[in-house]
């Protein structure tokens, strides 16, 4: 029923409807006292007398043609009766396919002719449901019957008719699925029949195709089709799977029926079987007592941590060794199998004068650090194994001669407790970092009288060096990462003019280029332009979101712009990075990731603007491409694709994301549960190419490292690229205790997935994991991800950590990841994804981790302007149907969408109590109004001690236990399990419904396709959402590979510096108080750092001038004019050798 504000309303307003739903009990009129049937009512003993004395007294009453007693049974509902769900209707499609479900009642009016009689509670087990292969009829309707438990060994049957009211809700969802069921086994009938075992993926379009070859245009074959709005059927069948199983079994028979291969798929997860002849130990409890498998150098590395003991290192065959070395030598990657820790340490001495005089540029000596006394941030810390902390190194810019003596410039090193690494073991002594940190623009210059001494450096080399150290990475300090070691590192930005012409190539703005600009100083929103012409204020060409200038096109993807003449001038601040856009024809479909409405900074354009003679703006589509703009990358162009592994892949939304960036093709995946790995293959555009391997990655491990390669376990060489998402409950705040046998076993899986890497040497990699992995800095001595830190680049790896949000790439949840992103030397390090979607307002900083300086590890970057806002709840969710208590478990259009877990009618009560408005409401804040008895529905537990110690959590400050998500916010986090109740994480509830969110809700803030399966049950189900890679965030990352494989491929791979190739001492000598070369000062050179130690800030958001504390130097940082992304910065009042 629909009422509506008066027809005479103007038609500029929307029209204001009242929706009012269909009758929605949970449990049938007739279990409700007092209840009046308009028929008698008798015992179905009682009524079948009477019945069949009908039938026996009026033969015309039957069909003669019938072996079999047929009476008519309407006005029904149909429903369980058990302690949790006492009286409440359900499917009969749900009979005997869920666990406690195995006999349900009914109540209606049986009728044999006039004689119409009401029984109530008649218990059955049996629907028999006709018109299975026959190709004639087109539908199961009026071919169903129920077989009452009374009736068992007699050939009475109730035929449906129409039901009651309150259960047409469940009913029609029903004849849906038993038409699907009909439609099922008919197709397996005929596709038996040519030989060919369906899986799968046949539901995908081909069902669909026979089944109108077969039934046509018939009305109700296409009433039942309507109902269906994809072509793609595999969610239905998956969802249906286990009435669909009940069914064929029954009209087939076994043997028939497991001539098709989808049972293996679907069913009984044996497409994929595990890996028998190496796995002795399947069960959670097995492997989590079991060792972890690391290689040698991983165990000298780990050993020392909370879970040291899970671990076990195995000796590398001679074939796995033979490999390995020679991609460690193609990789230019580190040889050494076992980490180099506690070389002696030197004794400090200040170096005799006489020495002094041969430093010259291009040299590397050392000084004592700063003490206390100085005022520097940086602490004195001593890591595991290290002790050599009271020297700094650098490598010598300049050398200053002057009565007093003579003063030293130099770019400094970083030892590897300087960097993220902190407090960890790292596995060479002897190997320092160059930095971007020089002290041109400190007022204390390195005396004479402070050196301690001159060190031989080995540039490109590795452990094994001859020299006293050696160094083959820049860590650039601002932004937290390590890159390989190149000529122009090896000085400073202020000494050598390579620095300032690679620094003009890679951030100078050229015309064509297409740009975000902040159009509205101040906006908050960034658009898309071309830049057109530069100078010292830049001119763009706008592009307009479709959406917004086209009416005839208001649900045009977000991402879509139209192509106009119109131009804006703006200043390069206002400039906030690059986008990606490119043309189609407007009637081709859009390639990923183009076609992903708003991840990454990615716009398409199929019209133009152009002007009628009305003079208004006309939108048409495009004739010509412009030629003056350079557009986004082609994804239909194919590139070298980079081999890939996928480690504890889960559903597979981590891995196709990677894939769907263009680079990355994942050819062997990895994981020790069933049912995630069948649904990763189960979504696999070419699963022939994918070698899984269902197991444990310690027996992966166990074969690689023995020689046995096979189909699933790749050769040393093969692979090209690693990622794994490692089990996160180790150090997620959700879990209570990190201690256990188990969370120990999921925290030494970070050191397996470091094995794998050390075993393969993969040209690039990904590890993803929870911020809790990273310490605080109470717990920074036992901080695994700096371990692993260490490990990579200790393997001489670049790398990077990042922090991202998945609503600020595009998903829809409150989700904080940290990813570590690494590339060998010699092929570019994937740059960090920029923020696309903006925070929600009031988002707080966030940081984690610390390192010596006191400084966070890495922070949240919030852009004052993205391209696009948030996706809130209600916007990922649009186009779901209301399923209001989701009781009948079914929804046709989308058949995820039902809910995770049982709802019982306590948990109903309890939800029904929390408030709809304002939104946001959770059981904290209702509870003010509620009375006491209201309240003691929440808190009631068999035990007074459980229930108090509920209730301390219910009402806890901060609690969100039974909380509403609020539809124009970021949901909450998607968790494997749902519980409203819980006070930490127990925001699940829907905004406008009486229910928690449902599975394809949670796939829709996930990023998961709308097609693609999950498989499993819905608990099964909502792990492997729970546990995945938000897709927008895995397509950003994806992207990023894409570029720098790309540019590795065909823009020149990195020209690192290999061993040997470097001189120690370099060609820019300066003796005295100026510089020979450019004629100035050396003190007027123009910095550009930050604290704590002087370094490049590379930004193009972020605009700020601040002052430190007495410890650290003021800092003032302006634009430059001339549009590189880089800012200046001025240094003042710095006292101390390194701020």
């Amino acid at each position: 029923m629909r009422g509506s504000t008066e027809p005479n309303q103007s038609p500029c307003k929307p029209q204001t409807t009242v929706n009012i739903p269909n009758l929605q009990l949970t449990s049938p009129r007739s279990c409700f006292e007092p209840y009046t049937s308009n028929a008698p009512q008798k015992s179905e003993f009682e009524a079948l007398q009477s019945l069949l004395q009908a039938l026996k007294s009026d033969p015309s009453l039957a069909d003669a043609q019938q072996d079999y007693v047929e009476i008519s049974l309407d006005d029904f509902a149909i429903y369980c009766d058990t302690k949790l769900y006492p009286c409440e209707m359900r499917c009969l499609h749900q009979l005997c396919t869920k666990r406690g479900f195995d006999g349900f009642f009914f109540d209606g009016i049986l009728s044999v002719g006039a004689l119409k009689i009401f029984v109530k509670r008649v218990p059955f087990r049996t629907v028999p449901i006709g018109n299975y292969r026959c190709l004639s009829s087109h539908t199961t309707r009026g071919q169903i019957w129920l077989h009452s438990d009374l009736c068992r060994g007699n050939a009475i049957h109730y035929k449906l008719g129409s039901p009651a009211t309150e259960y047409r809700r469940f009913f029609g969802p029903f004849l849906w699925v038993a038409d699907l069921s009909k439609h099922f086994v008919d197709f397996l009938v005929i596709m038996a029949k040519d030989q060919i075992r369906v899986r799968l993926y046949h539901f995908e379009s081909i069902f669909k195709q026979r089944l109108i070859q077969i039934h046509g245009d018939m009305p109700v074959f296409m009433a039942w089709l309507c109902q269906h709005p994809s072509d793609d059927f595999r969610t239905s069948i998956v969802a249906n799977v286990a009435f669909l199983y009940k069914e064929t079994i029954g009209v087939l028979g076994e043997t028939d029926a497991y001539f098709h291969s989808i049972w293996a798929e679907i069913w009984d997860f044996t497409m994929y079987p595990e890996q028998q002849q190496q796995c002795t130990t399947t069960s959670k409890t097995s492997v989590a007592e079991s060792p972890t498998i690391v290689t040698d150098y991983i165990y000298g590395l780990f050993s020392h941590l909370a879970f040291g003991k899970k671990l076990q290192a195995m000796p590398m065959s001679h074939e796995c060794e033979t490999l390995r070395a020679r991609v460690i030598t193609d990789n230019h990657l580190e040889h050494a199998t076992i980490p180099r820790l506690n070389l002696p340490t030197a004794d400090i001495t200040t170096m005799q004068g006489r020495y002094l005089e041969h430093i010259r540029v291009g040299d590397t000596i050392s000084t004592r650090r700063d003490d206390a006394s100085s005022r520097s941030p940086w602490k004195r810390e001593v890591s595991n194994g290290f002790y050599d902390v009271d020297r700094w190194f650098g490598r010598v810019q300049k050398v200053y001669v002057s009565e007093q003596g003579r003063k030293f410039e130099v770019l400094w090193y970083y030892r590897p407790v300087d960097t993220l690494c902190g407090l960890m073991k790292y596995p060479w002594d002897n190997e320092l970092f160059l930095s971007d940190h020089c002290s041109c623009s400190e007022k204390h210059k390195i005396q004479d009288d402070e050196v301690l001494g001159i060190h031989e450096v080995e540039f490109g080399g590795n452990s094994t060096t001859s020299s006293e150290f050696f160094c083959r990475q820049v860590y650039l300090n601002q932004e937290r990462k390590w890159v390989a070691l190149q000529d122009h590192n090896t000085c400073c930005s202020h000494n050598t003019t390579l620095f300032l012409t690679r620094l003009t190539e890679e951030n100078e703005y050229q015309v064509g280029d297409t740009l975000l600009l902040q159009v509205s100083p101040g906006g908050t929103r960034s658009e898309p332009c071309e830049l057109i012409s530069d100078g010292a204020m830049f001119q763009f060409r706008r592009f307009f979101r479709r959406k917004d200038v086209d009416p005839t096109v208001p649900t045009a993807p977000v991402n879509e712009l139209v192509y106009s003449n119109r131009l804006v001038k703006c200043a390069a601040s206002r400039i906030f990075g690059r986008c990606h856009i490119r043309f189609f024809k407007h009637d081709v479909k859009i390639p990923t990731p183009y076609s992903r409405d708003r991840v990454g900074c990615f716009f398409f354009i199929t019209h133009e603007e152009t002007v009628d003679s009305n003079n208004s703006f006309k939108y048409i589509p495009l004739r010509v491409f412009p030629k003056s703009m350079k557009q986004g990358f082609d994804p239909t162009l194919h590139i070298p694709t980079l081999q890939g592994l996928d480690l504890f892949c889960g559903g597979g939304n981590f891995g196709r994301g990677l894939e769907e960036g263009g680079a990355v093709r994942m050819n062997w995946i990895n994981d020790y549960e069933t049912v995630p790995i069948h649904t990763y293959m189960a979504n696999c555009r070419h699963p022939e190419l994918v070698s899984p391997f269902l197991g444990s990655i310690d027996e992966l491990h166990k074969l690689v490292i023995n020689g046995q390669f096979s189909k699933s376990v790749p050769t040393i060489g093969k692979v090209d690229f690693v990622s794994g998402g490692s089990p996160c409950p180790g150090f997620s705040n959700l879990t209570n205790d990190k201690t256990t046998e188990q969370q120990r076993k999921n925290q030494s899986l970070v050191a397996a997935f470091a094995s794998s890497v050390d075993l393969y040497r993969p040209k690039y990699g990904v590890l993803e994991n929870v911020p809790g992995i990273i310490c605080n800095q109470a717990n920074r001595a036992q901080d695994v991800f700096s371990q692993l830190l260490c490990a990579i680049v200790g393997m001489g790896y670049q790398a990077e950590l990042y922090l991202l949000d998945a609503s600020s790439c595009g998903a829809a949840q409150l989700r904080s990841r940290v990813f570590l992103m690494f590339a060998a030397p010699g092929y570019r390090l994937p740059t960090r994804p920029g923020q696309t979607h903006s925070y929600p307002p009031d988002t707080a900083k966030k940081s984690l981790g610390k390192i010596s300086t006191g400084q966070a590890i890495v922070e949240r970057a919030i852009s004052t302007a993205t391209p696009f806002t948030f996706i809130s709840a209600s916007q990922a969710t649009s186009g779901l149907p209301r399923i209001y208590d989701s009781q009948p478990d079914t929804c046709i259009a989308f058949p995820d969408h039902r809910l995770s877990t049982g709802f019982t009618r306590a948990v109903r009560r309890r939800i029904s109590l929390i408030p709809k408005h304002p939104w946001g409401m959770n059981f904290l804040e209702a509870s003010k109004n509620m009375t006491a008895a209201e309240q003691s529905i929440f808190l009631s537990e068999p035990r007074k001690q459980t229930a108090v110690s509920k209730a301390a959590a219910l009402i806890r400050k901060n609690s969100s236990a039974w909380g509403r998500i609020c539809p124009d916010r970021l949901m909450e986090t998607v968790l494997t399990t749902q519980s409203p109740g819980d006070h930490k994480n127990g925001r699940h509830l829907h905004w406008d419904e009486d229910r928690p969110i449902s599975i394809m809700e949670a796939r829709r803030a996930q990023g998961f396709r709308d097609e693609e399966v999950i498989l499993g049950t819905v608990a099964q189900q909502m792990k492997i959402v729970g546990n995945s890679v938000a897709r927008p965030v895995a397509l950003t990352l994806g992207l990023a590979i894409r570029e720098a494989w790309e540019q590795s491929c065909w823009g020149g791979m990195e020209h690192h510096i290999i061993k040997g190739t470097l001189p120690l001492r370099g060609e820019h000598a300066c003796i005295g108080g100026r510089s020979g070369d450019s004629g100035s000062s050396a003190t007027e050179h123009i910095p550009t750092s930050t604290p704590p130690r002087t370094s490049l800030v590379d930004t193009t958001t972020t605009f700020a001038s601040y002052s430190a504390d007495a410890a650290s130097p003021r800092v003032v940082l302006k634009k430059r004019r001339s549009g590189l992304s880089r800012l200046n910065v001025m240094l003042v009042d710095e006292p101390n050798k390194r701020p």
